[in-house]
């Protein structure tokens, strides 16, 4: 029995577009968000779903609003897959942070543990404890689930074993990754960062 999640990072913001470090902070998104995601909505519109998660922030939940519009699914929302927390960084931005630490800002932004980082394997951790829980509640179903890119990209790394992850993916806005998980054989990556429904004209 095979199990689809598919994890879609959320649309832009603001943030996104100035290059500041979001983490924690609940930003909306922006127009280009919003039209990026009715463009994910009408591209996945014949896919069928069983179940629609997203993260407790406002860009996630309306990013997951969109997907569910012209189908009989509500929002479930979870704090557990929210992007990673960035503590002092918050609200930087990212040229900032690399001016400030030169020399470590990079393992810090993968690794976490100072200045208030998340660590990255904290992250991981709350990610496949709670996949682990959809995984029960969903066997053999298609679930789409709305999180962020720091967040799906260690979930990626996790069940790739290394081949995807931080430092080697980077995760658009509205992109998709299917991954499949079969009982006995655990999981597989079908896609990664497919955004085919920015690249039409």
């Amino acid at each position: 029995m095979e199990t689809h999640i598919y994890l879609i990072r959320h649309g832009e913001t603001l943030w996104n577009r100035e290059k500041r470090v979001q983490g924690h902070r609940d930003m909306p998104l922006s127009p280009e968000g919003v039209e990026q995601a009715r463009r994910l909505a009408e591209h996945v519109k014949d896919w069928p779903l069983d179940a629609l998660y997203a993260s407790d922030l406002s860009r996630a939940i309306q990013t997951a609003e969109w997907l569910g519009r012209d189908r009989d699914l509500k929002v479930n929302t979870s704090s557990e897959i929210r992007e990673r927390f960035f503590g002092e960084w918050e609200g930087l931005p990212i040229e900032e942070v690399k001016r400030r630490h030169p020399q470590k800002w990079l393992s810090i932004w993968h690794q976490g543990g100072q200045y208030g980082v998340e660590k990255a394997e904290e992250t991981r951790r709350r990610m496949m404890s709670w996949l682990t829980t959809l995984l029960e509640r969903h066997s053999g179903q298609r679930v789409a689930v709305v999180s962020h890119g720091g967040s799906i990209n260690v979930v990626l790394e996790q069940v790739s074993g290394g081949v995807y992850g931080p430092g080697r993916t980077r995760i658009g806005n509205t992109a998709v990754s299917h991954l499949i998980h079969h009982k006995e054989e655990g999981w597989r990556v079908s896609a990664v960062n497919r955004d085919d429904h920015l690249q039409m004209v």
